[in-house]
């Protein structure tokens, strides 16, 4: 489940600051260089001004990029039309003084002053854009590698939380993996068993990254608690609800589904996820279990509805997040449900893990994927369920 966030809001203050001063000094060794070129001739009011638009447009120019980043050019041309007309303006109101038929000792001299003032300050302004880059490039590289250190660590973490499952637990057998599009995500699978009896379940917190992520390995935290106190699964949905709730940004929510199989029937149950798939081993149709639920951690005091599924021998039922569905190709055409039904029916015949690679390798060829994908089979060889 993806939420964008300009990368530019998260820039420390005195780095963007650093940075944009960097450029303002290299830019505006222009206006210098132009007093140079026009042998000092202009009037000091545009020789100032000169120097400091032109040292203000190029930090305008890396402000629109830092913000628009791909779509630079909306206001890289309107910024340019700007600046080339004040440029003419200023120009036409402080004109060049006159070139003199000869020049004498002080005006050599005052020619040599203004000449020479251009030069150093060239000088100087380079150097202060120089010291400020390699101020941010220092400051933001032991950033860099303090964080970097950091996503490491967490996506150790994330593999310890979340590995790949290959289980069976008496008549039913289970296969899943979990892909972050980034080092750490905010997908979770899990089996947790007691006894014969066991819940396959699958969350999908909003956003990905570290953020997220910190809150899947509290939604499974809980999830393991509530499951540990040999409550009924009916109840999992509410109590993880309640703990979540509190605990989290306000916009954040988790999407949840999960199987439980108490010893006689299996029993169901989604909040805000998209709908579980199963596969009909005798007819080779393919339905959709669903039940109508708001996501976890939205609003407290929420009810959540469950069911039950009926299920024969070969018959396989698949949980996945909505970053399987929303991989998009060149065209924008999304995979979506349709094709995951589509690889299922054609790869049914398979076991589970190889079914499951033949999902993920028809997204891969389908497009690039923007956000988390975890998909969690489970496969029944009870008579009947």
């Amino acid at each position: 489940m993806k939420t964008t966030r300009p990368f530019w809001s998260s820039f420390p203050r005195k780095s963007l600051i650093a940075f944009l001063l960097g450029v303002f000094f290299i830019f505006s060794t222009t206006g210098f260089a132009n007093d140079i070129v026009n042998m000092g001739r202009q009037p000091t009011i545009r020789f100032v001004f000169a120097v400091l638009l032109s040292g203000v447009f190029a930090m305008s120019y890396a402000v629109s990029g830092f913000v628009l980043r791909k779509q630079f050019w909306k206001a890289f041309f309107p910024i340019f039309a700007v600046q080339f007309a004040l440029m003419i303006l200023l120009g036409k109101l402080f004109p060049n003084l006159p070139q003199p038929a000869r020049l004498g000792a002080a005006e050599i001299a005052r020619l040599q002053n203004r000449l020479t003032l251009s030069a150093t300050a060239i000088i100087f302004a380079v150097a202060l854009g120089y010291a400020c880059f390699v101020y941010v490039s220092i400051t933001e590289g032991r950033r860099y590698f303090r964080v970097h250190a950091e996503m490491v660590l967490a996506t150790e973490i994330h593999h310890v939380l979340v590995p790949a499952i290959e289980a069976r637990i008496g008549d039913f057998e289970f296969y899943g993996r979990s892909l972050p599009s980034g080092e750490v995500g905010g997908d979770l699978i899990d089996v947790f068993q007691d006894g014969q009896k066991w819940v396959a379940y699958i969350a999908d917190v909003s956003g990905h990254g570290v953020a997220p992520g910190v809150v899947m390995g509290m939604v499974k935290s809980a999830a393991r608690m509530q499951l540990s106190s040999a409550e009924r699964s009916a109840a999992l949905l509410e109590r993880l609800n309640s703990v979540l709730q509190p605990i989290k940004k306000p916009e954040m929510f988790v999407t949840f589904a999960y199987l439980a199989w108490n010893g006689e029937r299996l029993e169901f149950s989604l909040a805000g996820h998209p709908p579980i798939l199963h596969y009909h081993a005798a007819t080779k149709e393919i339905s959709e279990v669903a039940c109508s639920n708001l996501p976890l951690g939205m609003f407290g005091g929420q009810h959540f509805v469950n069911g039950s599924v009926q299920c024969a021998p070969d018959d396989l039922l698949l949980m996945f997040t909505d970053g399987l569905l929303e991989v998009t190709n060149a065209q924008d055409e999304e995979f979506g449900l349709a094709g995951v039904k589509a690889i299922i029916s054609e790869h049914a015949g398979n076991p589970p893990g190889a079914i499951l690679q033949a999902v993920l390798d028809a997204t891969n060829r389908h497009g690039h994927a923007a956000d988390d994908q975890s998909l969690l089979f489970v496969q029944c060889h009870l008579r009947t369920a």
